[in-house]
């Protein structure tokens, strides 16, 4: 049967990508799960601050939000960029919109240009210098440090950490001016939190890891067992790290009470793994870190609000 090129070309514009499938595309480079939690905690660190000043800023809360989106946005499409050879191996990454072909190497690149430097402007602009530079240095380290570090080795971990745990101090600093103990006290629980959360998550995607050489904990610990370890005593550090607020002041027993006996509940999960940590522990481990910061934060909120 013959094909009329009229048919030929409707058969072309059905199957092109509609601007929804677009704008879908260039939505997935920015990562939006990641980047919604960088941007809760980036105003959980504004609102904690804003329990120590007189006078607040509220008209930069905005800027905050709109800078922080963006430019974790952006430090995620790079990564997406630097990645896009070794993201079609792996099974989790290989409907991106770079491997899927939605998004060609180029446009991600210059959507991650565009969208980092906006958000860097209105962060300098709005939020003040020192904010604008600790997430230009968060979103070098993302994807210049963090990226390669994890074919280095274990130390990909920590190094990863850092970023992660920025964007409160980022919420802290534009409210204060100055990092000071409550800044530091957020940024420590961030971190102390990503160990359980991503050890877990690295031990349930260790075969996909280990074809493209990423040399995280697990995809070198064929019994689980260090990475078990570790996790545990990651909930341990988490768990006096969440404390840090309460004797500090910043928040009261509400939190404090209740800050514990999560995270009490957090490293009982994660004790299982210790004699051996296996795909089931492993996503239990997973489950309650992701259902543990949001309720940690939540303390945070409800105990500023009513007490």
């Amino acid at each position: 049967m013959q094909v009329e090129k009229g048919d030929v070309a409707t058969l072309a514009l059905s199957r092109a990508p509609s601007i929804a499938d677009r704008a879908r595309a260039f939505y997935e480079l920015g990562k939006p799960n990641l980047t919604f939690l960088v941007v809760v905690t980036a105003v959980l660190g504004f609102f904690m601050a804003a329990q120590t000043v007189e006078v607040v800023p509220w008209a930069r809360l905005v800027f905050l939000v709109l800078g922080t989106g963006l430019t974790s946005m952006g430090a995620c499409a790079l990564n997406m960029y630097i990645e896009r050879d070794i993201d079609p191996v792996m099974k989790r990454t290989a409907t991106r919109p770079i491997p899927s072909g939605r998004v060609s190497p180029e446009e991600a690149l210059a959507f991650s240009l565009f969208t980092f430097t906006w958000g860097l402007a209105q962060l300098a602009l709005f939020c003040g210098l020192w904010v604008a530079v600790l997430s230009l240095l968060t979103g070098l380290l993302y994807a210049f440090v963090y990226t390669p570090a994890k074919r280095w080795g274990p130390v990909a971990t920590w190094l990863g950490a850092v970023p992660g745990a920025v964007p409160p101090v980022m919420g802290w600093v534009s409210v204060t001016g100055d990092i000071g103990l409550g800044g530091a006290a957020l940024f420590a629980i961030l971190f102390a939190w990503q160990f359980p959360h991503f050890l877990a998550l690295a031990f349930m995607l260790k075969d996909d890891y280990a074809k493209v050489g990423f040399r995280f904990l697990p995809t070198q610990d064929p019994t689980g067992a260090r990475a078990g370890r570790q996790m545990f005593v990651g909930t341990l550090v988490l768990l006096a790290a969440s404390l840090a607020p309460w004797a500090l002041g910043l928040v009261g027993w509400l939190y404090a009470a209740g800050a514990s006996l999560i995270g009490l509940a957090f490293a009982w999960v994660a004790l299982k793994a210790c004699w051996g940590c296996e795909r089931t522990r492993a996503l239990r481990v997973f489950l309650a870190s992701i259902s543990y910061l949001p309720a940690l934060l939540g303390l945070m909120v409800l105990d500023r609000i009513f007490l």
